[in-house]
């Protein structure tokens, strides 16, 4: 169980000017005194309505108005803020997992305890549940998960010499000498240094914890140099200097293209990362396999999680209980479930959704593997903790991190620079904090 310093406050200066223009983004309406209760749902797809519509049908006391928002965390989470700070939020939203400190330090977020919220924890992934747990408070229920595995391009392995994947990072570093040998473009892997989320799941997987909360000193614990954190990094600025990876960006141009030519032949990534392989590199059907992530120790099942969000109660709201009705409706009905495997993607936290057969059949894409299969079996650190001011985090480590590569300077120096920034950053906004 994680504990949370509840008065922290987050600038939202750090996010976006509170010069946003709100009126037509919808917000908590009062109840009608001859209608249901009216709620606005919030989140990043276009089928969020329809889901909308199938709760609509079956609850004639509350009617609920999904409306799909911009999804990118520069824009999404400063308009959430923004619309709590002026009284005009939705009642209910989508919010990832690493925001929800952010979102909990503004009060933006409902304690759905009182709710009853445990009544169904059971239905849950326990490594969910536990990213939407905060000092005993629950703020809001897990709907989909993002373990970290391996995507490999078999034609490429096979065409290096390579006839399993690597179950190690040693073994990765050994094969990335295999696959460079083939060409100089040829690459295991890239290394993006701005894929802030990419980095922080491996070194989540090591056992580095990033932030913590010192409850004796009533403060937050900055160690994002650490030596588990400096072991990860140690470990890419050998592969580096050797000119082993590449250092694309993810998602570029450049990159989908090695990905569909097989000259960039694998990705670590999030479970969600299938989606991505199959729509950018749809010459290569038939070539792209996964498996468990590399460990730092044999036989070990650690991953880190990339990815992965919550719907929750937005504070402010006019009708917490109805809001949190739909919420649980939302994430344990069969039929609301059913789309969310089915046409927007999720791996679903909720336990049952698990067994669909979407999640358990075989894919021709990835030579009729069952792909999700591979990210079941595994385990993650529950301490993991995210910090209350994410957004300043990112920028700031995608800044240092692409300096570092670009200046062919030590990622562990980038380490020392942004625990330093990290902790200037939090004492300028009157967060108590500690740096190990």
């Amino acid at each position: 169980m994680r504990h949370w310093h509840k008065r922290v406050f987050f600038s939202l200066a750090l996010l976006l000017g509170l010069t946003m223009i709100l009126s037509a983004c919808g917000g908590s309406s009062s109840t009608q005194s001859s209608g249901p209760v009216q709620l606005t749902f919030w989140g990043f797809n276009q089928q969020i309505a329809e889901q909308a519509d199938a709760f609509n049908k079956t609850h004639p006391n509350i009617h609920v108005t999904g409306l799909k928002q911009p999804s990118g965390p520069d824009q999404y989470y400063p308009k959430v803020l923004t619309a709590v700070k002026a009284g005009n939020a939705p009642d209910v939203a989508l919010i990832e997992y690493q925001y929800i400190p952010t979102m909990v330090a503004n009060n933006a977020l409902v304690d759905l305890t009182k709710y009853g919220a445990s009544d169904v924890k059971s239905q849950f992934d326990s490594s969910a549940w536990s990213q939407v747990v905060e000092g005993g408070a629950v703020y809001g229920y897990p709907q989909d998960t993002g373990p970290m595995g391996l995507f490999y391009n078999s034609a490429t392995f096979k065409k290096a010499g390579i006839d399993h994947p690597p179950a190690t990072w040693d073994e990765f570093a050994q094969d990335a000498v295999k696959i460079h040998a083939l060409g100089p473009n040829y690459y295991i892997v890239s290394f993006p240094p701005k894929s802030t989320g990419w980095i922080q799941a491996l070194m989540w997987q090591a056992g580095a914890i990033w932030f913590s909360v010192d409850t004796q000193a009533n403060a937050w614990k900055v160690s994002i140099n650490s030596d588990a954190a400096k072991k990860v990094a140690s470990y890419w600025q050998g592969l580096l200097d050797k000119g082993l990876v590449a250092t694309l960006d993810d998602f570029s141009n450049d990159w989908n293209a090695g990905l569909d030519k097989g000259t960039i032949a694998s990705w670590p990534s999030a479970v969600w990362g299938q989606g991505v392989v199959k729509g950018n590199a749809a010459d290569a059907a038939g070539k792209w396999s996964v498996a468990p992530m590399p460990q730092w120790q044999a036989g070990s099942k650690q991953v880190g999680m990339w990815g992965g969000s919550a719907i929750s109660v937005i504070g402010g709201t006019k009708h917490p209980k109805e809001a949190e009705e739909f919420v649980r409706w939302y994430l344990t009905n069969d039929a609301s479930l059913q789309i969310g495997v089915k046409e927007i993607g999720w791996f679903p936290s909720n336990l049952n959704a698990r067994k669909y057969p979407e999640v358990n059949s075989p894919d021709a894409y990835f030579s009729n593997q069952i792909v999700d299969a591979t990210f079941t079996d595994i385990t993650t650190d529950p301490n993991w903790t995210w910090p209350p001011d994410l957004t300043a985090v990112n920028q700031m480590m995608g800044n240092d991190f692409a300096a570092a590569v670009a200046n062919k300077t030590p990622l562990s120096g980038a380490l020392d620079q942004l625990q330093q920034q990290v902790v200037q950053d939090l004492k300028s906004q009157n967060i108590n904090v500690v740096s190990s």
